[in-house]
């Protein structure tokens, strides 16, 4: 994917304001991230890098908890991918996990 269609879909994306389904993202590295991408205060400077914050899956209840507790988006529970690295974004499986909701 070209950066021009990362940044689509994942400002798409945050602007629904959204995130009742798993995102999969497919990297070249023959990794695959299940989670979904947040914007954070660093959003744009990372978007002209091509780079993207992600919460990973197994990372999402902790992150929820502290945004709860403190009332800030933390990036302590996200990573970061590198959109040069980005084969495909899928969005798969709603979230019925009550604790992802």
């Amino acid at each position: 994917m070209n950066k021009e269609e990362v940044t689509t879909m994942i400002q798409d994306r945050i602007a629904e304001g959204s995130n009742l389904s798993v995102t999969r993202v497919i990297c070249k590295d023959d990794v695959t991230y299940y989670g979904y991408f947040n914007s954070f205060s660093d959003f744009s400077e990372l978007m002209e890098k091509n780079r993207y914050r992600f919460i990973p899956r197994n990372n999402s209840k902790a992150f929820r908890e502290e945004h709860s507790k403190k009332g800030v988006f933390s990036t302590t529970f996200s990573i970061i991918i590198n959109g040069e690295d980005i084969l495909a974004i899928e969005f798969v499986m709603p979230l019925h996990n009550p604790e992802f909701n």
